[in-house]
């Protein structure tokens, strides 16, 4: 069961990877979409290897409620970056 459970993971990641780098090259300029691509890499792969030692940091702690833990720090970020870019179109609509 873990194994199709990280490939169905695996996967979704992949999506999601390609979906937002689609989405930076709408977005960003292109002169500085290899900057931005490579910050949002070192961002990513920094969070996975933090969440990837999350059990030798808390070794006391049970590794599912460490990866629940995660997941949910990950959603709650994710609405905090939309309500943040969503006032800054606000904003940006109002001085128009």
């Amino acid at each position: 069961m873990a194994i199709v459970l990280y490939a169905i993971a695996g996967m979704l990641w992949s999506l999601s990877r390609a979906a937002a780098n689609g989405h930076l090259s709408t977005v960003v300029d292109s002169a500085l979409i290899g900057r931005v691509q490579a910050f949002t890499t070192l961002l990513t792969a920094g969070l996975g290897a933090l969440i990837f030692l999350l059990p030798t940091l808390f070794p006391n702690a049970i590794e599912a409620a460490l990866y629940m833990a995660s997941g949910v720090t990950i959603l709650i970020i994710i609405a905090l970056v939309g309500l943040w870019t969503r006032s800054l179109r606000y904003a940006g609509s109002l001085k128009s």
